[in-house]
């Protein structure tokens, strides 16, 4: 299974950080001091076309968004290809004509192949079409001529078919009764308009066996492989018979409950399977799977720390090459060619930033795209020539923040009393004894935080604040048994860590020990509420956004009664049913008389994951009962700001909440 239910929870539990668009507001002049911490990256979803000649990337904007499409051979970018957000769409359906308004975003891009690149729109949160631009040769100079056109069929490419440049194998979505979905197969021609009858039953390349959720194909363009989750577990498929004819389909292995495993690649012969995995391990590692013996081999690679996140494919041999994790914090990839793995290292050193990791490369593995990045630098690209052996800076994806004074974070490493080793992360700004920011993670289970850029991190630091993170037992890339330890700890083992992180800060790190305050949104919220109401001895104050309030109200939302997602939450929380008198115990709602510190609450009305019921029931039982605190409703936002403006107007008005109760008291001390 996708490592706990694809982590259900920890997407409804975590507060989105992700701002990508600049929406017109009005904000005061100390606001907008604010709003270049919170702009999105100005480019992002680079891809590298099949030879190896461009790069392309989009340039997001208020109203429309440019694809660019960057020349690799007289390093100049092409004109840009503008598309409109908005979009007025007309549907005739039973002789029945309507309309349909779409805000067009771009969720994913892919080269099929050197004269077609793929754009995934969405609109509404929810998947819109394909867009097809078709390009012209590249060999004359000047923009290459172009053409549109569109998939609506909602699903995803599985294999660009290397060897065959107008075809490409297309997943599409299909309700199942039995799995909640399945894709069928179907090899398109994309050099033609592609319509609802290139979907049509007959032409599926899947007609017989399985109906599964995900498949792979082998460098040929026949299907090696796939899985499906049922309940709780994963059920692999693999490939039988020795002629593509004969090629039949039959379950060779079921996990065991919550495991993960994904198929990322397998041996030219067909015989072998290579699988991401924690079945009987801890971590989740790279094995080799046997399709005859129907059981696994041995294991590539593994980190004895931590969770694998992904294998890196060749584009045409579809070899698996090396495998990615987060290392303290810090994007990492681990090539089995130390040919690939030397350059990393190269750039990191030339750059001296902590995180350098590819983003893509061409069929032949010669040229590729890197990121360079940390937390005080959020972003910079550069393009590598095998032929020339070298790096050219290609653009930065943060511009604005050259002039901000960033800081590096720090990474804390600490034992709890029953051994188990914590990652925290520090960052301090370039001030004396500066005051103390404790800041819990959204989740709580399978979200970390780690040492990238973070503009929640950095707007602080920028005021004068010490921030402190902690991935505490639930957080996600730790390992099964880390993950589960967190479960039903609300109030408990988690905030135990967050402690614990706190005293190791003050005893070893130069901040001021009196003057600590935690915040947090989502389920960091819901830890900065409580933990005052547990240890007020620790803190000045507490702010939470979009926090949760009353953990029983969990279960009441209608959209989170279907039995997976019930099942996961009652893992993660508890049971209402039989824990209840646990579940009042650990809402601050049913606690808030012993809140005695400032607080300071706030939450979108727009919110759909935590309703703001939460925030104004606790609001009117501390207003009915004369405790005081600082309220702030966020017209139009959700759990979590989608535009920078947003972001601004909540972050100064925290910083004016710490400012009061971290800094002007400590003025007056000063002054005295």
């Amino acid at each position: 299974m996708k490592l706990f239910i694809s982590l259900t929870l920890a997407f409804i539990l975590a507060l989105s950080s992700v701002i990508s668009i600049t929406h017109a507001a009005s904000l005061t002049e100390e606001q907008a001091k604010l709003k270049d911490f919170f702009r999105g990256a100005k480019y992002k979803l680079f891809t590298v076309n099949p030879s190896g000649t461009a790069v392309a990337f989009i340039e997001p904007k208020l109203r429309t968004y440019d694809l660019i499409i960057y020349d690799l051979v007289n390093m100049k970018a092409d004109e840009p290809i503008t598309f409109q957000r908005a979009q007025q769409q007309v549907n005739h359906r039973n002789g029945i004509m309507s309309w349909e308004n779409h805000f067009n975003k771009i969720y994913e891009m892919k080269w099929l192949s050197d004269n077609f690149l793929s754009l995934r729109q969405h609109s509404n949160d929810r998947f819109h079409r394909y867009v097809l631009v078709e390009f012209a040769d590249r060999t004359p100079e000047g923009s290459p001529a172009f053409r549109l056109s569109f998939i609506k069929q909602n699903g995803y490419w599985v294999d660009t078919l290397p060897n065959q440049p107008t075809k490409a194998i297309y997943a599409s979505y299909e309700p199942n009764e039995d799995y909640d979905y399945h894709v069928d197969l179907f090899k398109l021609d994309i050099s033609k308009k592609i319509t609802r009858s290139d979907f049509r039953k007959k032409l599926r390349l899947n007609k017989s066996g399985p109906k599964l959720h995900e498949w792979i194909f082998d460098a040929k363009g026949w299907r090696l492989a796939g899985t499906r989750e049922v309940g709780q577990v994963t059920e692999l498929f693999a490939r039988t018979g020795s002629k593509p004819r004969k090629y039949r389909y039959k379950k060779v292995f079921t996990t065991n409950v919550n495991d993960h495993l994904s198929v990322v690649g397998g041996n030219k012969e067909g015989t072998e399977l290579l699988v991401l995995t924690n079945h009987n391990s801890d971590k989740i590692k790279l094995k080799r799977f046997n399709i005859e013996q129907m059981s696994f081999t041995d294991t590539v690679f593994e980190h004895d720390a931590y969770d694998l996140t992904g294998a890196i494919t060749h584009p045409e041999t579809k070899d698996v090459i090396g495998v990615s994790f987060v290392e303290k914090g810090m994007t990492k990839q681990v090539y089995f060619s130390d040919d690939y793995s030397k350059l990393a290292s190269r750039l990191k050193s030339a750059n001296d930033i902590d995180g350098v990791y590819a983003i893509g490369m061409d069929a032949s593995g010669d040229n590729m795209i890197f990121v360079a990045d940390d937390s005080a630098n959020p972003g910079k690209t550069f393009y590598y020539n095998r032929q020339t052996d070298a790096f050219s800076p290609l653009i930065e994806l943060y511009p604005w923040l050259n002039e901000k004074n960033l800081a590096k974070t720090r990474l804390l490493q600490l034992e709890t009393e029953d051994g188990v080793t914590l990652e925290a992360f520090l960052t301090i700004p370039d001030v004396e004894n500066p005051p103390l920011v404790v800041i819990p993670h959204g989740g709580p289970i399978g979200i970390s935080d780690s040492r990238h850029y973070s503009g929640n991190i950095q707007v602080l630091v920028d005021a004068g604040y010490a921030t402190l993170q902690v991935n505490y037992r639930g957080s996600y890339g730790y390992g099964k048994a880390f993950l589960k330890q967190g479960m039903q700890q609300w109030g408990r083992l988690i905030e135990d860590d967050i402690e614990l992180a706190l005293q190791h800060t003050k005893d070893n790190y130069p901040v001021n020990k009196d003057k600590v305050c935690i915040i947090g949104g989502s389920y960091g919220g819901y830890s900065a509420l409580y933990s005052i109401i547990r240890s007020p001895e620790l803190y000045e104050c507490a702010a939470s956004f979009a926090g949760v309030t009353d953990l029983a109200l969990r279960f009441q939302r209608s959209d989170l009664q279907d039995d997976d997602t019930v099942r996961a939450l009652t893992d993660i929380m508890g049971d209402p049913t039989t824990q209840q008198k646990q579940l009042f115990s650990y809402s601050p709602l049913y606690q808030y008389k012993k809140i005695t510190k400032p607080v300071f609450i706030a939450h979108g009305t727009d919110d759909t994951v935590v309703d703001i019921e939460h925030a104004y029931r606790l609001h009117f039982a501390m207003k009915d009962s004369g405790i005081d605190h600082e309220w702030m409703v966020l017209d139009d936002v959700g759990h979590g700001f989608h535009y920078t403006p947003n972001a601004a107007v909540y972050y100064h008005a925290l910083i004016k909440f710490l400012d009061k109760h971290l800094k002007q008291s400590a003025v007056v001390v000063n002054t005295n």
